[in-house]
């Protein structure tokens, strides 16, 4: 098997991008729109290079095969930690023709040791209960000092769900 290339997002992938970022939410029940699709590419093409970093993964056919972006953003200081900047991981997504291959974990990989070329020591992400043990491999862990929480503000209010 050759070896994977992982190579950096760039802003003419946007739309591959957010393709594959539509297939992973549409694995957890979510519904992209063509607006979300459009207001994402544009996101997307705007904050790479910035305050968003992407790696992806060529399919042999043209487009892209797999992906993961992490947002970049600014962190109060915490005792213990030097980096004032934090990551979230975001739309770690391989086209399904390519499921099985190791995509995900060498995307991953690729985020991580940019974040480490970056100084950044937090990195948070929520994962589906598929990607859950290759994350944990790649050292996350499940937080136990507190409860992670959302709330959902505005139109989103609508979608709290029931206790």
């Amino acid at each position: 098997m050759a070896a994977i290339k992982v190579r950096p997002a760039e802003p003419a992938d946007a739309a591959e991008i957010v393709y594959l970022g539509a297939l992973m939410y549409k694995s957890v029940g979510a519904k992209p729109t063509p607006t979300w699709a459009l207001d994402s590419t544009a996101l997307v093409k705007e904050r790479l290079g910035r305050d968003l970093y992407g790696a992806v993964i060529d399919a042999e056919e043209g487009g892209l095969a797999a992906c993961g972006l992490i947002n970049i953003g600014p962190r109060l200081p915490r005792p213990g930690r030097q980096a004032h900047q934090s990551g979230y991981v975001q739309w770690v997504s391989t086209a399904p023709q390519y499921h099985r291959r190791g995509y995900a974990r060498a995307i991953m990989i690729a985020l991580l040791e940019w974040t480490d070329e970056q100084g950044i020591e937090v990195i948070e992400l929520h994962a589906t209960p598929a990607g859950r043990e290759l994350y944990r491999e790649l050292g996350f862990f499940v937080k136990a000092d507190n409860i992670s929480m959302m709330a959902l503000r505005a139109d989103a209010a609508g979608e709290v769900p029931e206790t």
